[in-house]
């Protein structure tokens, strides 16, 4: 009886001992990468000067925490909405774009945005059919792109369609990052989107 107990390979407990310490081993290789994969946190910002200058002409002027590091750029989460005028068949280069341009550049000062930095727009595009929609949506975020890269810089775009029957009407709608104090505040002239 004791020789059909012993008819399974010999170590077979002891691979699967090993087999168990292998996976643990495993896991903890994963964790240790996956800890590793973890962004730093930030520097904190310190208050006092890194160096002083000394003698009878020299002064201190340490700068302030708040001017030495850059505001945290939070995002405004209610668009400002631009409504331009267009002409789907004048869009292209020359004069529609012109126009189109300058009625953004006027509604912006307008708005006391003008020194702001957009965070991403969304443009609607008003028409009876998707196409041409969508089409004008993205011939003004490509006139944006051109011509007010100040404000509009590097800002993700994306043109929609609305789905109704007026033409030669675009929506802007513009997320803001924060001001360069860091407020996140809605723009108080800005009109703002009911979508």
């Amino acid at each position: 009886m004791t020789a059909a107990r012993r008819s399974g390979p010999p170590g077979g407990g002891r691979t699967m001992l090993l087999a168990g310490w292998l996976f643990a081993d495993l896991l903890l290789v994963l964790l240790v990468v996956a800890l590793s994969a973890l962004p730093a946190p930030p520097p904190e910002a310190s208050a006092t000067p890194s160096a002083s200058v000394t003698g009878p002409t020299a002064t201190s002027a340490a700068p302030s925490p708040t001017a030495t590091r850059a505001a945290e750029r939070g995002l405004v989460t209610q668009p400002c909405r631009f409504t331009v005028n267009v002409g789907y068949a004048s869009l292209g280069a020359g004069g529609g774009a012109d126009q189109v341009a300058s009625q953004l550049d006027g509604l912006l000062r307008a708005a006391g945005v003008e020194r702001r930095t957009a965070g991403f727009v969304l443009s609607f595009g008003h028409a009876p059919d998707v196409n041409a929609g969508q089409d004008a949506a993205r011939k003004v975020n490509d006139i944006i792109n051109g011509r007010l890269s100040t404000v509009f810089g590097k800002a993700p775009k994306k043109g929609y369609w609305t789905g109704d029957s007026a033409s030669d009407v675009v929506d802007v709608d513009v997320f803001f990052l924060a001001d360069a104090n860091g407020d996140t505040s809605f723009p108080p002239r800005c009109r703002t989107s009911d979508r």
